[in-house]
């Protein structure tokens, strides 16, 4: 049922890694010319990378944490679609699991109500103005239900379900099997659905909500993402737009 074109048609298994990021990078400086939806998956990642530099935490054995190749082609100011395909991907996965309210914390954070649940890091190379080739790093919470950080109050599919001892290989095939049929919209430069979708999922979207940046706490509105990825805020009567690490959500 869950039969991707090319996103996993190679897979690289590894017991134990810094960053399965990190290794593709390495394996891309030594052969330029692998092959796009190469992934490489870790039973335990003891470096994972999250978001502006943060630490992805995960316990060995017990989620997803793999990195795909992609090589998209798309210009550099653009890349932001690339964010939305991968968190529309993992989205439209949890949501086929029958998870409910599932959203996407801008930029890329994948929460189940106020917990989250999936994390995404890309990172871009660029060669004539074009992103050459991504390197997408996802990871995501499945059998774990210990968290040494609370931070974002994690969650897990386990947890939701009441079910732990999930099939990592089986929920693996089936993530990448999304991820590929959205990002397969943007190779076919169908952009505005992916957009729409984007903007229908995006957590706090159109509420009045509690933000934060380094000097000032104040009530705002998510109105949009503008086309490089900075956040889009009704404040009062102004539209003010922040780039990461610029703004919090402020619960």
């Amino acid at each position: 049922m869950y039969q991707s074109l090319f996103i996993g048609n190679k897979i690289i298994k590894l017991d134990e890694v810094d960053s399965t990021n990190n290794f593709l990078q390495q394996l891309l400086s030594n052969n330029k010319n692998e092959i796009e939806g190469l992934v490489v998956v870790a039973e335990n990642q003891f470096s994972g990378k999250g978001l502006g530099g943060n630490v992805w935490q995960s316990e060995k054995g017990k989620n997803l944490t793999f990195s795909v190749l992609l090589k998209p082609n798309t210009l550099i100011q653009h890349q932001f679609l690339i964010s939305k395909v991968i968190s529309l991907g993992v989205l439209d996965f949890l949501n086929a699991l029958g998870l409910e309210s599932v959203k996407i914390k801008w930029p890329n954070d994948i929460y189940v109500g106020d917990k989250k649940i999936a994390g995404i890091l890309i990172e871009n190379a660029v060669r004539n103005s074009k992103i050459y080739h991504s390197i997408v790093g996802v990871g995501l919470n499945v059998n774990q239900t210990n968290f040494t950080s609370y931070l974002n109050s994690p969650t897990s599919i386990g947890t939701i379900f009441g079910s732990l001892n999930l099939p990592l290989d089986e929920l693996l095939n089936q993530l990448l099997f999304f991820i590929e049929k959205r990002y397969l919209l943007l190779k076919a430069n169908k952009v505005e659905p992916i957009n729409k979708d984007y903007i229908k999922n995006l957590y706090w979207f159109n509420e009045l909500r509690n933000f934060k940046t380094k000097n000032n706490s104040f009530q705002g509105t998510i109105i949009g993402v503008n086309t490089v990825g900075k956040l889009q805020l009704q404040v009062s009567n102004n539209i003010k737009e922040f780039d990461l690490k610029e703004i919090e959500f402020d619960y």
